[in-house]
């Protein structure tokens, strides 16, 4: 019986992760776009075509940081930014909180580029992978600076 109930654990478990992965970033559909967390389809990629995104034109704004983050991050980092999307819940470590002032805070926008840009523990690669460009990365430091109440830019 204890036997059964750890494969049955492992499997539940394994599928919970299976679909962390498959859905980090939204649901990908064959013209590039994404399911947000409010079930809007947007790009996730911006072309040289897509003359209305931010990132297309290089321009980085907090509303182009606001349809990143809801295409990519709120899965995992939640609607609040604590940290507590369901795709967080199985993830060791947690996502990062973004309300956590004594550690956004001390981090420069600089650093938050390379680790969104590079990846880090289970976030992806964002800029590696080509999913984003270093506008809507810029732009989505822009957004996640938001959640926390104390930050200043200097």
């Amino acid at each position: 019986m204890r036997k059964e109930r750890w494969m049955a654990m492992a499997l539940v478990a394994g599928a919970v992760w299976i679909g962390v992965l498959a859905g980090c970033g939204g649901n990908k559909t064959d013209e590039g776009s994404s399911t947000t967390a409010n079930g809007d389809s947007t790009p996730v990629v911006a072309t040289p075509a897509d003359t209305g995104a931010a990132g297309a034109t290089g321009e980085i704004s907090l509303a182009e940081g606001e349809r990143v983050v809801q295409a990519n991050c709120v899965l995992c980092h939640g609607e609040s930014g604590k940290g507590d999307g369901p795709g967080g819940a199985t993830l060791n470590p947690k996502p990062r909180d973004w309300t956590d002032h004594a550690y956004m805070g001390a981090q420069t926008d600089e650093q938050l580029y390379e680790v969104i840009y590079n990846g880090k523990g289970m976030l992806p690669a964002w800029g590696k992978l080509g999913t984003l460009n270093e506008a809507q990365i810029r732009s989505a430091i822009l957004k996640v600076r938001t959640f926390d109440p104390l930050y200043k830019k200097s």
